[in-house]
C-alpha cells in the first residue's frame, strides 16, 4: 500500500490520506475535520504493528483499525501517545478492545497529565459542546440556502462528538517511561525519545534511525503551533536536539510527511517569534502592542510557508495565541 484514501463507513470527517513513508512504515494523515484529527503513525514489524496517537475519539481510531485489518493479519502491540492533548488520545481505547495484548506507552510526564489534565478536559467538552450545538441550530435555523449544507454538517458532526465525547472510556498508558525507551524487534529499532519541554512539558518523539524517520507530534506540525500548554522559550532548544538525530523524514502531528528543511523553518519561527516578544516585553509594551509588532516583524519571513492550509488554521491567529503565551511567560 503506498497511498490511498480512506475513510469511516459512517462518512464523517475522520478521513485519512494512507501514505508509505519506508520500509513498513506508514502515516495516515488526517484531513482537516470538524474536530481535528491527529495523523498516525503506523509501523510494521517482524511481530506485530506499532501505532503513534490515536484522534480526538474512538470513531476516528477504528477507521485505522480497519485499514491495518485489510493491510495485514498482524496485531498491534504498542500504541505510542506523543502528549496528552485530547485530539491525540481519545481513540486510545479501541486498540486494547480490537487487539487484547496491545500495549500503550507514553512518558511518565504525558501518563500524570492525562490523569490530571486530560480527564478534566474530557468533561469539560462534555460541558461546552452542548452550546456548540444549540449555537449551530440557531445559526442553521437564520441560514440563508447557500450556507445551510455547511451549517447542517457541521451540526450533525457536532451532535455525533457529543454522543461520542460522553461515552469516552480513557485508556490510560500501561507502560511509562522517564527519558528513553528503546524496542528491539527483529527487523526494526524504535526509539522513544523526550528531549525536552516544547509542545507539552512531556513531548515524545519517535525515532527509527535505520530508516531515518522521526515522528514528532504535535511538536513539529505543519501550520502554526498552538502554544497554550507549550513552553515558547524551552521549544527551539529541543528542536535542536531533535536536529541532531540522523533523519530524513518527518512525520509530524498534523500535516503531511515533511524533510529537514521544514524543521529549520519551524524552528525559527518559534525562536525569531520568542525573541521579538522580549524585545517588545523590554520596552514596555502592551500585550496588544506586542501583538501588532511581533506581527508586522514576522509576518514577511513566516505568513507564508505558514500558511498552506489556509483558513483551515489561519497563520495570524495562532501567532497571536502564540504571543500571548509567550508575553504571560516573559513578561
Amino acid at each position: 500500500m503506498d497511498c490511498c484514501a480512506h475513510e469511516g463507513p459512517e462518512g464523517g470527517d475522520a478521513r485519512f490520506d494512507f501514505k508509505k513513508v519506508g520500509d513498513g512504515v506508514w502515516v495516515a494523515v488526517a484531513a482537516p475535520a470538524y474536530k481535528v484529527n491527529c495523523n498516525t503513525a503506523i509501523t510494521e514489524n517482524d511481530d506485530g504493528m506499532m501505532v503513534v496517537d490515536t484522534h480526538s475519539k474512538p470513531s476516528a481510531a477504528r477507521v485505522i483499525v480497519e485499514q491495518l485489518r485489510q493491510m495485514t493479519s498482524k496485531p498491534v502491540r504498542y500504541v505510542v501517545n506523543t502528549h496528552f492533548h485530547w485530539d491525540h488520545w481519545h481513540g486510545n481505547e479501541v486498540y486494547p478492545a480490537a487487539y487484547p495484548n496491545a500495549e500503550i506507552v507514553s512518558n511518565n510526564i504525558t501518563r500524570e497529565a492525562m490523569v490530571k489534565k486530560g480527564f478534566k478536559r474530557i468533561q469539560d467538552h462534555v460541558r461546552t459542546v452542548p452550546a456548540e450545538v444549540a449555537k449551530l441550530r440557531a445559526d442553521l435555523a437564520a441560514a440563508p440556502p447557500a450556507q445551510r449544507a455547511k451549517l447542517e454538517s457541521d451540526l450533525k458532526l457536532a451532535e455525533a462528538y457529543l454522543a461520542e465525547v460522553k461515552g469516552l472510556k480513557p485508556a490510560l498508558p500501561t507502560i511509562a517511561f522517564e527519558q528513553t525507551m528503546k524496542l528491539y524487534r527483529r527487523d526494526r529499532e524504535i526509539h522513544l525519545l523526550h528531549l525536552g519541554r516544547a509542545h507539552t512539558e512531556g513531548d515524545v518523539f519517535v525515532y527509527l534511525p535505520k530508516e531515518k524517520i522521526v515522528v514528532t507530534g504535535d511538536a513539529v506540525i505543519g501550520w502554526t503551533p498552538y502554544m497554550g500548554d507549550g513552553y515558547p522559550e524551552d521549544w527551539a532548544g529541543t528542536l535542536d536536539r531533535l536536529a541532531q538525530l540522523d533523519f530524513t523524514h518527518i512525520i509530524m502531528g498534523h500535516g503531511d510527511v515533511v524533510g529537514r528543511d521544514w524543521l529549520t523553518t519551524f524552528r525559527a519561527y518559534v525562536h525569531d517569534m520568542v525573541a521579538a516578544v522580549r524585545v517588545e516585553v523590554a520596552t514596555g509594551a502592551t500585550l496588544d502592542e506586542v501583538k501588532q509588532q511581533v506581527t508586522a516583524k514576522l509576518a514577511p519571513t513566516y505568513e507564508k510557508p505558514f500558511s498552506a492550509y489556509g483558513e483551515y488554521r489561519p497563520w495570524r491567529t495562532g501567532l497571536a495565541g502564540n504571543v500571548e503565551r509567550t508575553f504571560a511567560m516573559v513578561s
